[in-house]
């Protein structure tokens, strides 16, 4: 075996009997050879001709399961620290490699170029997705497809149409799902009443927007670098915190209301934006969320990072962020769901501080003669989250459509 560009690591060898020995295995240029530990002759060795088959199984962080099986079919299996790195330099070099396995089609298209015949691929104007489905299946998916989308889109719907109704027609039975003589009075009557309070409009509305932004980015920072280390690092520890973490999401809001309560109030936060902000940043979904998806992330990606130099921060922030997109979008969608619809009326009592849900809802208290300015305000506060969703969820399908490379 060469001695240049020789791969090292320290693990056990498990042989077929069950024995297992711990030493280190060397993969060189020609072959490998594994070294029982204070030994300096190699228990076991072999030249890369000899190779059959070997496959990779990734544990977690670094560390990796190989098996080796030789022509002469002898079998090894390698549990090791630096498994990903001893496997690519024998699978670099190993040029006997098995056959890639073919398809059907594959082969088909092989033997009619040995048979002399000419393969033509017909173009169809649209591709489907399924061949093996007829035409029928295709349409009644499609018409499936459609009455569920009605029956999601219909309530928006409605709601926009009865904050652009008059007050005649948000009193008539059975209410019409468009208004006949659309208007924008309800809106013009909300802003009007809103300009009546002690404190403007827009105030409760940069409260709101303050605490959602904080919040979210709070949120995602915290959840993402938390993730990062439970799913690719093996501490003492680790796996309890993350059932500790999915245990909590079982309890609701209602149920930990009382406890974040007490929390804030020895910390000397009530009546502050940090009694909101902060339970935000320790919420449970965004590092579930984070670290189910970072589990799926080659380790190859960190490991040749960490070959290049890079820092564990540039890491996570170069390399792992940029490749769970779909996962912190999702939890911004949340996060900014939560926020943005909290009145905070439990935790926040100066007027100055309240948020935009908070200031519409006394509109909402005001009577049947404010129901036209109650469906307004409706509107307006369920339009952010669907704002951001539709914004976030091309984005999100955009992400998932690509793969990157694979252990």
């Amino acid at each position: 075996m060469s001695e240049n560009n020789i791969v090292k690591s320290n693990g056990t060898l498990i042989t077929i009997d069950g024995k297992k020995t711990r030493g280190r295995l060397e993969a060189g240029e020609t072959g490998a050879a594994f070294y029982k530990k204070g030994s300096a002759e190699p228990l076991l060795q072999w030249h890369y001709t000899r190779l059959h088959r070997m496959d990779n199984i990734r544990r977690g962080g670094t560390s990796s399961q190989i098996t080796v099986i030789l022509k002469d079919d002898s079998r090894y299996i390698f549990d090791l620290d630096q498994g990903l790195k001893v496997y690519s330099q024998m699978d670099k070099n190993w040029a006997d490699k098995p056959v890639v396995r073919k398809t059907r089609g594959d082969e088909l298209h092989r033997l009619a170029e040995l048979r002399g015949e000419k393969i033509q691929v017909k173009k169809h104007l649209i591709t489907r997705r399924h061949p093996n489905r007829s035409i029928a299946g295709d349409i009644g998916i499609y018409l499936m497809l459609l009455l569920v989308g009605i029956a999601m889109i219909f309530p928006l719907v409605f709601l926009v149409g009865s904050a652009l109704k008059p007050l005649d027609e948000l009193f008539r039975f059975p209410p019409p799902v468009w208004p006949q003589h659309p208007t924008l009075d309800n809106f013009s009557d909300l802003f009007v009443t809103m300009g009546q309070s002690w404190v403007p409009f827009s105030r409760y509305l940069v409260n709101t927007v303050f605490i959602t932004l904080i919040g979210t980015f709070g949120h995602l920072v915290i959840a993402s670098m938390a993730a990062f280390v439970l799913a690719k690092y093996e501490f003492p520890g680790g796996r309890t915190f993350f059932a500790i973490v999915t245990t909590c999401l079982m309890f609701s809001g209602y149920v930990t209301g009382i406890p974040n309560y007490l929390i804030m109030s020895r910390l000397g936060m009530i009546d502050t934006y940090w009694a909101l902000v902060l339970p935000a940043f320790a919420a449970p979904i965004g590092l579930f969320l984070m670290k189910q998806f970072m589990e799926g992330l080659p380790t190859a990606l960190i490991e040749a990072a960490t070959i290049d130099g890079a820092s564990q921060f540039r890491i996570f922030w170069s390399i792992v962020m940029p490749n769970v997109k779909p996962a912190w979008l999702t939890m911004i969608i949340f996060s900014v769901q939560s926020l943005w619809n909290t009145s905070a009326s439990t935790v926040i009592y100066s007027e100055a501080r309240k948020t935009l849900v908070y200031a519409l809802q006394q509109i909402q208290a005001g009577g049947i003669a404010r129901t036209g300015q109650v469906a307004a305000a409706n509107v307006i506060i369920v339009a952010v989250p669907i704002l951001i969703f539709i914004l976030s969820q091309s984005r999100i399908l955009e992400t998932m459509a690509s793969s990157g490379i694979k252990d």
